[in-house]
């Protein structure tokens, strides 16, 4: 209980500043070097991300608009998400290839049922199959930019190195590097156990040993963009991403049924391609 009212604490307060600061105390308009902008400008790194965390846990929908560049190529993403009842939609378009002749990727999860684009089966643009027991509340984790937010407050060099515009908001970037191994003995309050263990686990997984991570956090203390870049086993890697439309219905519907392949469908068209 100690620690969920030490959170809502920092979140408050500095959602507070920051909007106290916008406000000022007359008519005219702040500028970067006085008023919100002043705050951002030093508002301080661990504080504000702990509570930017907390924050971001707090929320059921938003959306992302964001890139990608690994070794595959350079994608543009886009994604909604609600996380109860846990339902999402992603959609990244790049490099086309065989499996996709448009370069466009898009998945849709509602409940335990995730659907795919693609004619696994002929006339159906798409397919689906069951997550048995899947159950968003069961995850060992939060949100991908929970996580990252929280990983960078307990960077040892996190900085605040100015305020951005992103997305039409002004915004205090906090950058810092995390070393994986560091991370896996972190025992603070800046990131939740589970967290912590999930996000190890990926990056070793992945054969990364060390990622730059800069989190974008607006006057209103929520996260506005979050950019995570570093090598792997399988080369070097980069993603940003910016979220809005927090707490909004995302719209989040399974594709007509008349138009998607159901497992048996698809695993029967699999088997006559093996014959």
């Amino acid at each position: 209980m100690k620690a969920i009212r030490k959170s809502v604490v920092a979140t408050t307060g500095i959602a507070l500043a920051l909007s106290l600061a916008a406000c000022g105390g007359g008519g005219a308009q702040k500028s970067d070097e006085d008023g919100a902008g002043k705050a951002l400008k030093t508002a301080d790194p661990v504080t504000a991300l702990k509570a930017a965390a907390a924050k971001g846990a707090e929320q059921n929908t938003f959306r992302t608009k964001g890139t990608r560049k690994d070794k595959d190529g350079e994608y543009v993403t886009e994604g909604a998400f609600q996380v109860k009842p846990h339902a999402s939609e992603m959609k990244d378009v790049g490099p086309k290839t065989a499996e996709l002749p448009d370069g466009v990727s898009h998945m849709i999860t509602v409940g335990d049922k995730m659907y795919f684009n693609g004619e696994k089966v002929p006339g159906k643009k798409w397919w689906t199959f069951s997550v048995e027991g899947a159950d968003k509340s069961k995850d060992p984790s939060t949100e991908l930019f929970v996580r990252l937010t929280s990983a960078l407050a307990t960077s040892k060099d996190v900085k605040n190195t100015g305020v951005e515009t992103v997305g039409g908001r002004r915004a205090a970037r906090f950058q810092g590097t995390v070393v994986v191994s560091e991370l896996a003995a972190y025992k603070g309050d800046a990131m939740r156990d589970k967290d912590r263990d999930f996000t190890v686990k990926q990056w070793k997984q992945e054969g990364v040993e060390k990622a730059v991570l800069t989190v974008w956090v607006g006057q209103d203390g929520a996260v506005a963009k979050t950019e995570e870049s570093g090598k792997g086993s399988e080369g070097e890697y980069r993603r940003a991403d910016e979220y809005r439309d927090w707490g909004a219905d995302p719209g989040i519907k399974p594709p007509p049924a008349a138009e998607t392949a159901t497992e048996k469908e698809v695993m029967e068209a699999e088997m006559k391609k093996q014959k």
